[in-house]
């Protein structure tokens, strides 16, 4: 029996798989059309093929001749699907402060317009640093830093992925004004102005250990709602305070001082991870606590740290008490804000709108 048995079969699924490409980038306000672009079909079956001169192509049917063949094989070819084209509507961008200053933290919400595509990633960049953005209930949350000495117009640049690899681009245009920063002159113990060689190598790791805590951003947000203040929010030395400590050592001061005698309590200013916890040179006993993207708050010179590595805190939790330890003239709390590694002043958070998951 001159049978022809093709054992061949082919199930198709659906439409060929798609990547996608962005037609026209759009600024703020303008709309952008992206079209989804079928993949390359490599083995794509050439009509009118010869199975003599190309053995290894089997046209649109083969039916063996005769009245008593066992199978009958369709070879079923998917067609290149027509692009399909798709309008992203612009998103909204709010931010608080709403007039940012230099070395001030800025909380960016981003929301999907009603009935427009929803992207699975939001990142951005601001002032040359990263702005992470984190999914909070149904809009995207992000901060971002403005190092000292940024001034002028700023611009935010949006970056939308999509589901299918397909991209969305839009800017924002903020105005930052510049700040005016106190001097001060502070005396403290020589080793702290002046540290012995014998101790310069405790620096170094100290450093060291909290630079590799700081350049980590942790993949998701760890907040619920807004920050609030470790202690009463009562200033006795601002962020960016120019500083002489002995009529020789120039530095910037990098936190929030609030005021506190040894013992008193100090808690997680938001919801976090404690990532880091112990004595360090300059800082005395401190803590620092993830939020998640990014963003940590610091707690030092403290007469005590409550909590260890690896707990989870809650906002308003205790955490420690207010001390002396480290180079301080006198008790008090050193409040920390750290954005994209960048040290930002930590008051700045209270004035936030951070929406609750």
């Amino acid at each position: 029996m001159n049978v022809l048995l093709v054992p061949l079969f082919v199930l198709v699924f659906g439409s060929c798989a798609s990547s996608g490409r962005t037609v026209k980038e759009g600024e703020a306000g303008d709309l952008v059309v992206l079209t989804t672009v079928p993949a390359e079909e490599s083995d794509r079956v050439s009509d009118g093929a010869d199975l003599e001169s190309d053995p290894g192509v089997i046209p649109d049917s083969v039916i063996a001749p005769g009245p008593d063949f066992d199978s009958l094989v369709a070879v079923i070819r998917s067609e290149a699907a027509e692009p399909r084209k798709r309008t992203v509507l612009p998103f909204g961008v709010t931010w608080t402060p709403i007039a940012p200053e230099e070395g001030s933290a800025i909380a960016f919400r981003i929301l999907a317009p009603r009935g427009g595509l929803v992207p699975e990633t939001v990142v951005g960049r601001f002032a040359e640093g990263v702005v992470r953005f984190g999914k909070m209930g149904r809009s995207w949350l992000g901060f971002a830093a403005v190092p000292f000495d940024t001034e002028g117009q700023v611009r935010l640049d949006l970056e939308f992925r999509f589901g299918d690899g397909s991209l969305y681009h839009q800017s924002v245009a903020l105005d930052v004004t510049a700040r005016e920063w106190d001097e001060a002159t502070l005396s403290v113990a020589p080793r702290y102005s002046s540290p012995p060689p014998e101790v310069q190598e405790r620096i170094a790791r100290d450093r060291e250990q909290i630079r590799e805590v700081l350049d980590h951003a942790s993949p998701q947000w760890l907040l619920d709602g807004a920050f609030e203040s470790p202690r009463p929010f009562d200033v006795t030395a601002e962020f960016g305070q120019k500083r002489v400590f002995n009529g020789e050592l120039q530095s910037r001061h990098t936190g929030l001082d609030l005021r506190g005698q040894v013992g008193k309590p100090v808690h997680a200013a938001g919801r976090g991870r404690v990532v880091l916890a112990g004595d360090f040179y300059f800082s005395g006993n401190g803590i620092f606590v993830d939020h998640g993207l990014g963003v940590y708050t610091g707690y030092f010179h403290l007469s005590e740290i409550l909590v260890s590595e690896g707990d989870m805190v809650e906002t308003g939790d205790l955490i420690g008490r207010a001390g002396a330890t480290g180079r301080v003239t006198g008790p008090h709390l050193h409040w920390s804000l750290w954005v994209d590694g960048t040290g930002q002043d930590a008051g700045n958070l209270l004035g936030l709108e951070i929406p609750t998951p």
